[in-house]
């Protein structure tokens, strides 16, 4: 009885653990990719006729981005800018009175500071004073440098140039009086008054105009000649180099001709960017008023990309009495925008116009023996990630 009990304890545990194999088995099959699953239990994926239709492809391409241009040429007008400069005599700083005094023990002098807050644009500084007493020679210094040194008569002299190399932003003038030399017992003094530094200080506020046009991505890319067209009124006599300088390259820097009615520059472009550029135009003196400005860009032919693919014998007989057919499939990359433009193949052109992410056309009626061609021409740029033409039944 007991022998018996294990037996069947033995067969129930085997069956147990059968079950549990089984369910790992199914359970594995489940979990399995369905391709891999297919293959294991040897059914039939349905992937014969993508199979089929894979081993007849007869051309596969990523075309990517193809740009439409409605124009030839694009303009990019600019607001009339009027640069100049002004130039004005300034005090640059005054002092009323001024004494030195020398004798063979003593000495006694007096300085004079004053700043030039732009010395770029500051030029012909002047010293003026007046003399109310001198006993002696004069002595001035600037910045350590004599630059005066002789005798002095009562009243107003001459304004004395201050060299402009030896000007810092920061300056000092020193007045004082030449030694007595042999006569020892004597004390030589100056006096002065009305003291004045004086300078052409040219204003450069408005010297320099900057414009910004916007370049798109299909005008970079097919950009083949680029210009600045200009009318510059301005005065010959007065007026020092305009300079034009495109995205920080000067481009041009000369004096042009004043009242001609257009002045047409040719530049690089390379030195355009898509997006943002900037134009400057800047002078150093006078008053340049420039209109008629634009800038635009000659667009070179877009000449889009031509396909081939060949049909043997066999395939374009198979095609005329209809047991397949030539398929077109274009696959775009938006799938919202409109999507329009022209097929042509072997010379026929057919019209496309869809908002769908997929387009088909049946090229069976067009297609020939040997040599195809097919051509791509958007109404509007469009992005086709993969263009291909199949033989189907």
């Amino acid at each position: 009885m007991e022998r018996r009990d294990t037996r069947g304890q033995a067969a129930a545990g085997a069956a147990v653990l059968v079950a549990i194999v089984a369910g790992l088995i199914i359970m594995f099959i489940i979990l399995i990719p369905p391709q891999q699953r297919a293959e294991l239990l040897e059914e039939d994926t349905g992937n014969d006729l993508d199979d089929s239709l894979a081993a007849q492809n007869l051309l596969k391409v990523n075309p990517g981005r193809l740009d439409f241009l409605a124009q030839k040429e694009i303009e990019h007008p600019l607001p009339v800018a009027t640069i100049f400069t002004t130039t004005e005599s300034t005090v640059l700083a005054e002092k009323n009175i001024a004494q030195a005094k020398k004798s063979l023990l003593s000495e006694e002098t007096s300085e004079f500071r004053f700043t030039i807050a732009d010395l770029a644009n500051t030029g012909d500084v002047l010293l003026t004073f007046t003399v109310q007493g001198v006993e002696g020679r004069l002595v001035i210094t600037l910045n350590g440098e004599k630059i005066f040194n002789r005798e002095a008569l009562p009243g107003a002299l001459p304004p004395i140039t201050i060299p402009q190399n030896s000007l810092q932003e920061e300056n000092v003038i020193v007045f004082s009086a030449s030694s007595p030399g042999l006569a020892f017992w004597r004390t030589n003094d100056v006096s002065l008054e009305k003291i004045k530094v004086i300078a052409d200080v040219t204003s450069v506020a408005g010297q320099m105009s900057k414009n910004v046009f916007l370049v798109s991505e299909t005008e970079k890319k097919n950009m083949e000649r680029i210009f600045l067209r200009f009318k510059a009124d301005c005065d010959l006599s007065t007026v020092g180099n305009l300079r034009i300088l495109i995205n920080d390259r000067e481009m041009y820097n000369a004096i042009p001709d004043c009242d001609v009615a257009i002045i047409p520059l040719e530049f690089s472009p390379e030195i355009v960017n898509q997006g943002e550029n900037e134009v400057i135009f800047q002078t150093m003196s006078g008053t340049y008023q420039l209109s008629h400005l634009v800038i635009f860009s000659e667009l070179k032919e877009v000449d889009f990309p031509t396909y081939y693919f060949d049909i043997s014998h066999e395939e374009y007989t198979d095609v005329k009495n209809g047991s397949i057919r030539a398929r077109l499939r274009l696959n775009f990359v938006d799938v919202v925008a409109l999507k329009t433009g022209d097929i042509v193949f072997n010379g026929h052109a057919t019209r496309f116009d869809t908002k769908e992410v997929e387009y088909t056309l049946d090229l069976s009626n067009d297609i020939v023996q040997g040599n195809n061609a097919l051509k791509i021409k958007p109404k509007k740029t469009l992005e086709i990630r993969e263009l291909r033409v199949d033989l189907i039944e």
